[in-house]
């Protein structure tokens, strides 16, 4: 199977609608600072047959206001579905929003985010 997580990561550090918008600050770990970035967290997933892959990712994105995070996120939201297609490792056959734009600030420092939920299809190479 891909690695998964790694694509995630790769896929929205380099993708051309959310660079400008998060200047390569992605990642599993939230970079310090209070500039927009995002944070990906695998949530696990099921393996519905040998040959598919069903993880679901938690994606941060945080901004310096309300208003920077929440355009991080809708952007995020529909750039995720030009990973549909091959990846190293393998193929991404769907792509799917399950929690959509949740305004969720952090409880500590009152930091702008938006959640968002993903479930990818994937496939390993040469299925």
């Amino acid at each position: 199977m891909p690695d998964l997580d790694a694509t995630l990561v790769t896929f929205l550090t380099g993708h051309a609608a959310l660079i400008p918008l998060h200047r390569g600050r992605v990642g599993t770990k939230l970079a310090a600072g209070t500039d927009p970035a995002l944070r990906i967290t695998g949530l696990g997933g099921t393996q519905p047959m040998p040959w598919e892959s069903q993880p679901e990712f938690q994606i941060e994105s945080w901004g310096g206001d309300q208003g920077a995070a929440s355009k991080l996120a809708r952007t995020v939201e529909a750039a995720i579905h030009d990973l549909v297609g091959p990846v190293t490792g393998g193929h991404v056959r769907s792509v799917t929003v399950a929690l959509s734009l949740m305004w969720s600030p952090d409880e500590t420092t009152g930091r702008a985010r938006y959640l968002s939920q993903v479930s990818l299809l994937a496939y390993p190479e040469g299925s």
